[in-house]
């Protein structure tokens, strides 16, 4: 993972116009070139600061398959951070959603003062519920959210 690049931005801006990418986030639908590049330019943070999004790059070609990060995230009317990541379809299944998801874990609990972090994903989404369980995270329970309708929330909870 790394911080966002001019030369990642119409990557990004394609990106978040896929509908196969798109219906398992935010609001399941397509953005516009104009609702992406604000949605880029206000949570590409990662780097200026400890949270945020930023890049994923394949480590063996360094090719962009993606995007990751923790943001803050209320649905639990607490102050907690919710981990996430997004992939290329051409990236699914080759276990990256797995390896950023370790990643954030460790990152969140090092760098954040927090008892818990969060994983929000669309119930139908089996892939990456999947990787949710794989890493640790347990479902919680499932919600229905004005801007991104049904999620299931996942949490896992620091050692510490």
């Amino acid at each position: 993972m790394r911080e966002l690049r001019d030369a990642d931005v119409p990557l990004l801006v394609e990106m978040l116009s896929t509908l196969s990418v798109m219906r398992w986030l935010f609001g399941s639908v397509p953005m516009a070139d104009d609702e992406a590049r604000r949605f880029i330019s206000e949570n590409f943070i990662f780097g200026k600061q400890a949270y945020g999004l930023g890049i994923l790059c394949a480590r063996d070609r360094g090719h962009f398959v993606g995007f990751a990060g923790l943001l803050p995230c209320r649905y639990l009317n607490e102050d907690d951070f919710e981990l996430g990541f997004a992939l290329l379809e051409d990236s699914w299944g080759k276990g990256y959603a797995t390896e950023i998801g370790i990643a954030q874990i460790e990152y969140g609990f090092k760098n954040f003062n927090v008892q818990r972090l969060l994983g929000i994903v669309h119930p139908q989404n089996t892939a990456s519920r999947h990787a949710l369980e794989k890493i640790g995270m347990e479902l919680i329970k499932t919600i229905h959210t004005d801007q991104r309708g049904p999620r299931c929330i996942y949490i896992i909870k620091s050692n510490t």
